[in-house]
């Protein structure tokens, strides 16, 4: 018996016939009659799966889907660990780049400064003279005032107590004078 002759069966047995509530088979029983009929006709001679509970069927379903969704996720993760451990890599290449170029320009630096201060140490040690006689007169001019203030507040200091004790002499010279002109 092939898949033609399932359907024929199936298509004869639908028509035109009416049959009892005792001749009728139940749903379940039809259905192991076409699964075993669909397995003999492709030429499958496994027995057929015994009807399973639903709840058992949706649980291993949801745990197929569990731990494809937990296969899934770990991919995710081992390509989100890829990708970052790629771009800390390629920043670490451009600091490390960056570091080269860096001390090539040092270098380059250090050239550079070696021939222009060979080229103008007699410049460079003028410049320097010029600095050093500017600073130091700068320094002379500071301490110059600094000493001159001091000796001015001094002397303004000896005169103010010079003068009042000269003051102080010329009002006894007056007073003693006007005693004598009274007497």
């Amino acid at each position: 018996m092939d898949l033609q002759d399932v359907i024929k069966n199936m298509e004869a047995g639908s028509e035109g016939q009416v049959k009892s509530a005792q001749a009728q088979v139940a749903p379940a029983t039809q259905q192991q009659n076409l699964d075993a009929a669909l397995e003999k006709a492709a030429g499958n001679t496994a027995p057929v799966a015994q009807p399973v509970d639903a709840v058992e069927s949706l649980m291993k379903t949801a745990n197929e889907l569990a731990g494809a969704e937990k296969e899934a996720e770990l991919a995710h993760a081992a390509l989100c660990g890829q990708a970052f451990a790629d771009g800390a890599i390629s920043k670490f290449a451009q600091y490390d780049a960056q570091a080269q170029q860096a001390g090539v320009v040092k270098q380059a630096a250090q050239a550079e400064f070696a021939l222009v201060a060979a080229q103008s140490e007699d410049a460079l040690i003028k410049a320097a003279a010029e600095q050093g006689y500017a600073d130091a007169q700068e320094k002379i001019a500071t301490e110059y005032k600094a000493g001159h203030d001091a000796v001015m507040q001094q002397v303004h200091d000896s005169a103010a107590s010079e003068f009042l004790k000269g003051a102080a002499e010329v009002e006894v010279m007056v007073a003693i004078a006007q005693q004598q002109v009274q007497q």
